[in-house]
């Protein structure tokens, strides 16, 4: 099985698309530059042909990559669809890639622009262009104001992705690539390269020597000649010396080489930092940060202590160094687009910030190849596509993630008497109540990595959903409350009336910020909740939010309002204005519940504000949508 998925990983033209960006420099993209002992993957993939195709086969690998015909995912012909007056021509030479922006009758808007580098994979892919003729010294590349979407098949703005408001103007995003994202989406990036200033990296995308260092002296000291760099291979995909299939005793024998790191022979908090360099808010504070970064790229390397070279923000004042607490002095909106009000992070992609913040971390040795895994085992059954989308080890998405180390639980009367839900039912899993779905990220809830007990009294006063409310998402905050204080204890906290009687996930969605309306959105899509809690009642607060001023939140509601068979075909063209679909939303999906609710066809229940005879509670949903938290929302994902 795995020779066959091996033949998937690794297609013929990985090694020219490599090597190309070497071979072919462009003066306005960044260039690709081995130095400070880097040699790039291709060096691996002699004696680790297995972790290579393995590596190959994730998004790690994809974070960037030069855009040529076979690296990306969009169809670079005909037209993008329009949005706010331009669309884009695409075009096809041999492998290049060109686009030319448009008026709405086809006229050109400017020149022809060649697509140099993609972003991302997974979910959606960003396109950047070469300068402009008339740019800056201190421009870039410019974003392609339109992404595809991949399980969607289609092209949508590129800002309804994010969590931004719509008002926002359309900025192209000159130089964001070079100032940003080359941080954490290529190896080694240097920013402004001596002596001529080039950005420049070691490879684009996340590879080997990420994880495990500069591997200049490990490819010398084992494959003498060839220090200086990577070596082709032969026709059939592999070179002379591989080890591939070698035995034990060889393999150990690299893995004990001193000249590489191998991040499960660390302790727990040097390999959790190998991600953290990337997975977590490390901010360059300073002026004098900046410019070093700008000029010699970050000089971490794996194993070292990461807070030596950068200091991990911590979300709190108290817990933050000096440079750092006058970092966000300067930028005081900061914490609000990173953290929740007590200091737990919001956002995707941060999650070591979360994971140091855990006992689990602090007091135990939990790191996060406890759970994830970079290479899966032999003996994984699963295909690399699978295996790829979370890069988890085998069971480790449920409760097996805990019972290594709570092994008691592992006892299904044990478990119940704990949990006091049913074994092995969506309550009973350990991750439902302990990393609940409360970050955002890539449009849709993403489990929260800071390991923590369900409270009432911390949602209340952090803002953040619960893991009760987020399954049982027809109850109230008092509801919660009630039970965590019959089963566990807890002190109840004093509540409002609204939090008494009202179904949390009404209150999040109509008096939220879009931060918590965009995890309403998603929780209103989770099987487990809508098993646990009911779905006739959701479509008056799902129409709320396909109304929302943000795209993401309307972008997350569409996906849950076509789980029901009744509006599957249901659309949304997010290139338009708001106006022009508000009608569409309200007479479509407004009108068939209210219809259906009166034949009664739907739950009625006052916590989620549909009275005994059918029709909706207006009286209060205008009331507690008349709070809605109207403050911008930049999440800084």
């Amino acid at each position: 099985m795995f020779a066959e998925t091996l033949a998937v990983a690794v297609p013929a033209f990985a090694w020219g698309l490599a090597q190309e960006a070497t071979r072919a420099p462009v003066a306005e993209r960044p260039g690709v530059l081995l130095e400070e002992g880097h040699v790039g993957s291709e060096s691996c993939r002699e004696c680790h042909a297995r972790e290579y195709a393995t590596w190959h086969a994730s998004y790690h690998r994809t974070m960037a990559q030069v855009a040529v015909k076979g690296s990306v995912l969009a169809p670079f012909e005909g037209k993008t669809p329009a949005f706010e007056g331009t669309a884009w021509k695409l075009e096809t030479e041999g492998e290049s890639l060109f686009a030319t922006p448009l008026s709405g009758g086809g006229k050109p808007l400017g020149e022809r622009r060649r697509v140099f580098l993609s972003t991302g994979s997974h979910h959606y892919q960003i396109y950047w262009l070469a300068p402009g003729g008339n740019r800056g010294e201190d421009e870039g590349m410019t974003a392609l104001p339109l992404v595809w979407h991949r399980a969607e098949g289609r092209w949508v703005p590129r800002k309804s992705m994010f969590l931004m408001p719509r008002t926002v103007e359309t900025v192209q995003e000159t130089g964001r690539w070079e100032k940003t994202c080359i941080k954490c989406h290529a190896t080694n990036g240097t920013s402004e390269h001596p002596p001529d200033g080039r950005t420049t990296v070691a490879a684009f995308g996340i590879e080997c020597e990420a994880c495990h260092g500069p591997g200049a002296a490990h490819v010398a000291r084992h494959v003498p000649g060839e220090a200086g760099g990577a070596v082709p291979p032969t026709e059939g995909g592999a070179r002379s010396g591989d080890l591939a299939g070698a035995g034990k005793d060889v393999q150990d024998g690299l893995r004990k080489d001193e000249d590489i790191v191998y991040p499960a022979d660390l302790p727990h908090d040097r390999s959790s930092e190998i991600c953290g360099q990337c997975h977590g808010i490390l901010p360059l504070a300073t002026s004098e940060a900046r410019e070093t970064w700008k000029r010699e790229g970050f000089t971490y390397r794996p194993g070292q202590v990461l807070s030596d070279t950068r200091p991990l923000l911590r979300g709190r004042y108290a817990d933050d160094p000096a440079e750092l607490r006058a970092f966000l002095d300067r930028n005081p909106g900061t914490l609000a687009e990173l953290f929740w009000k007590d200091g737990e992070v919001r956002v995707s992609g941060r999650e070591f910030n979360a994971l140091v913040e855990s006992p689990c971390y602090q007091r135990g040795n939990l790191a996060c190849i406890s759970c994830h895994e970079l290479h899966p085992s032999r003996s994984d059954p699963r295909d690399l596509a699978t295996w790829a989308n979370d890069q988890l080890r085998p069971g480790m998405d449920g409760p097996k993630a805990c019972l290594g180390c709570h092994a008691a639980y592992a006892d299904p009367e044990r478990a119940r008497e704990h949990t006091h839900h049913a074994s092995g039912s969506a309550g009973s899993d350990c991750l439902n109540c302990h990393m609940p779905y409360t970050t955002y990220g890539l449009t849709k809830a993403i489990r929260s990595h800071r390991i923590s007990s369900p409270s009432a009294a911390a949602a209340l006063a952090s803002g953040r959903p619960n893991a009760c409310n987020l399954c049982h998402l027809d109850r109230s905050l008092g509801w919660t409350a009630d039970r965590l204080h019959e089963w566990y204890g807890h002190e109840r906290p004093a509540l409002e009336p609204d939090r008494e009687t009202v179904a949390e996930s009404v209150l999040w969605a109509l008096e939220g910020d879009a931060g918590l309306r965009a995890l309403a959105a998603s929780a209103l899509e989770w099987a487990p909740a809508r098993g646990a809690s009911g779905t006739g009642w959701m479509p008056p607060l799902q129409s709320t939010l396909l109304l929302d001023a943000y795209d993401a939140v309307r972008w997350i509601a569409l996906r849950g309002l076509r789980l029901d068979p009744r509006y599957g075909e249901f659309e949304l063209d997010f290139t338009l204005g708001l106006e022009d679909q508000r009608n569409h939303v309200r007479e479509t999906v407004l009108a068939d519940w209210l219809a259906r609710s009166l034949e009664a066809a739907v739950d009625r229940r006052e916590a989620v504000l549909v009275l005994p005879d059918g029709k909706l509670d207006e009286a209060r949903f205008g009331r507690i949508f008349a709070r809605r938290d109207e403050r911008e929302v930049r999440l800084g994902e």
